[in-house]
């Protein structure tokens, strides 16, 4: 048996729980494991509750089912997803993948939704949460909708240095199939992209790193 602990302070849109709450979750929660590739849920099933990233990445992603793919998110540990589904008792949305070996937590749906609706200090923090989610796919969709390939890019580029700003390179751990899927595009289109913002001297490129040489003159570009 695993001996590894659900820290619910590492989870955002749980962190702050009154102890007793946190423990009762603690004791209800069970630690999935998942090799490479491995499918964690597919979507328009029923899930039990939310899963936790405790080790390694999950791909979240939409299938049309004609073989186009939209990848939604890659959670890495401390992020979650299903949350909405404890809520609205539907079918998920997305599926996962597993990225590597990898494991989650999942935490059952009934008990959280219990302690959401008695407990107003965890619903404040929940809608605060659930508005961040909203923000992040209107962010995507007008990013899909109103934006160039290029542009896309230039976008994923500047997010992915945002969580690293005192650096001038981003590094990639996915492949560039993936992040072609993360902005709606192909993965030759997304290769011809970078070499666009190449030849315009925004960045320098030697996939998975990429340095930013002009960061005002990319976030111009990015905005279109």
């Amino acid at each position: 048996m695993s001996t590894a602990v659900l820290n619910l302070n590492s989870i955002s849109f749980l962190a702050g729980l009154p102890p007793s709450l946190a423990k009762d979750l603690v004791a209800l929660s069970e630690l999935r494991h998942f090799e490479d590739g491995q499918r964690v849920f597919v979507q328009g099933e029923r899930i039990p509750g939310v899963f936790v990233v405790a080790t390694g990445s999950l791909k979240v992603f939409r299938n049309d089912g004609r073989g186009h793919i939209q990848v939604l998110d890659f959670l890495r540990p401390g992020q979650c997803v299903g949350e909405v589904q404890v809520f609205d008792k539907g079918p998920i949305a997305s599926s996962a993948e597993a990225r590597g070996e990898s494991s989650c937590w999942m935490i059952p749906a009934e008990p959280l939704n219990r302690i959401a609706h008695t407990t107003p200090e965890v619903a404040e923090v929940l809608i605060h949460h659930f508005a961040a989610k909203v923000r992040h796919l209107v962010d995507l969709v007008d990013a899909l909708s109103l934006h160039s390939v290029p542009e896309r890019v230039a976008q994923f580029i500047l997010e992915a240095h945002d969580k690293h700003p005192e650096r001038r390179f981003v590094e990639f751990e996915e492949t560039q199939e993936d992040l072609a899927q993360c902005i709606g595009a192909s993965r030759e289109a997304f290769s011809r992209a970078l070499r666009l913002l190449s030849d315009l001297e925004l960045i320098h490129s030697t996939f998975p790193v990429i340095r930013i040489t002009d960061a005002d003159k990319l976030k111009r570009y990015a905005k279109g």
